[in-house]
């Protein structure tokens, strides 16, 4: 396990409060030695009652709630050790993956870019001082395979690619910079497999033929990834179950 989850009195963060989020949440509180963990959601409907956890409401798209929830972090605690991004969005009432080209609007791209990729550089900036500090820390964020360039066989899905591929860039860009200013923070992407939740269930039907996660199954093997990182891992982009992703 790394260094950065084995420390007592663990401070970590949790970004959205999804299948994926909610799991990590709930296996942090039950197998790490956490002193606190905060739940960023916009919705609130990830309660647990444990005396440790705190939600805060923080909307991915509004910039102002994301400071106000940092601002409150940081009069509770002086150092986070883990931040782990399960902020995302695939579809909504108006908006499904694209099979063509004709398909694509502006305002779908706009969307998810702004879910799926502008939200993560708001996020590390907003905690960047409490990540910064002499002990071992990671900051982790959901991508998704289908972000992969070197790994787009299949086409489709066009806005949904692009804002993983932007959130990689920009993922990738950051890890760079804070080898120099965050020096002991471990920078990576996760793919967390196909799991049951309410963003993969219209595209995962009874004969889909590839393997499906419970949201439990994937965080317990996304963290046990994590556990097992080094520093020189900042910077990659890696599957639930530890293989390295191609950019």
């Amino acid at each position: 396990m790394s260094s950065a989850l084995q420390q007592q009195d663990l401070n970590a963060v949790v970004a959205g409060g999804g299948g994926i989020g909610a799991a990590v949440a709930e296996r942090l509180l039950a197998h790490y030695p956490l002193a606190r963990l905060y739940m960023l959601q916009r919705s609130g409907r990830c309660q647990i009652d444990d005396a440790r956890f705190v939600s805060l409401p923080v909307d991915a798209e509004n910039p102002n709630s994301l400071a106000a929830a940092a601002r409150q972090i940081a009069d509770e605690c002086d150092e986070l050790h883990l931040v782990f991004n399960a902020v995302g969005m695939l579809h909504d009432e108006q908006f499904r993956p694209e099979k063509r080209l004709k398909d694509v609007s502006p305002a779908a791209l706009n969307r998810l870019a702004a879910v799926n990729a502008w939200f993560l550089p708001q996020l590390a900036t907003a905690l960047a001082p409490l990540l910064r500090h002499s002990q071992p820390s990671l900051l982790a964020s959901l991508s998704a395979r289908v972000g992969s360039i070197t790994d787009n066989d299949m086409g489709g899905w066009y806005s949904y690619r692009a804002s993983k591929a932007a959130h990689n860039m920009l993922l990738r860009t950051l890890a760079r910079e804070w080898r120099v200013s965050h020096k002991h923070c471990t920078v990576v992407a996760l793919h967390p497999g196909t799991v049951k939740t309410g963003l993969s269930k219209p595209y995962t039907p009874a004969n889909y033929g590839k393997q499906v996660l419970e949201p439990a199954q994937s965080a317990e093997a996304l963290l046990s990834v994590l556990g097992g990182l080094q520093a020189a891992d900042s910077g990659k982009f890696f599957a639930w179950d530890g293989a390295e992703i191609p950019w």
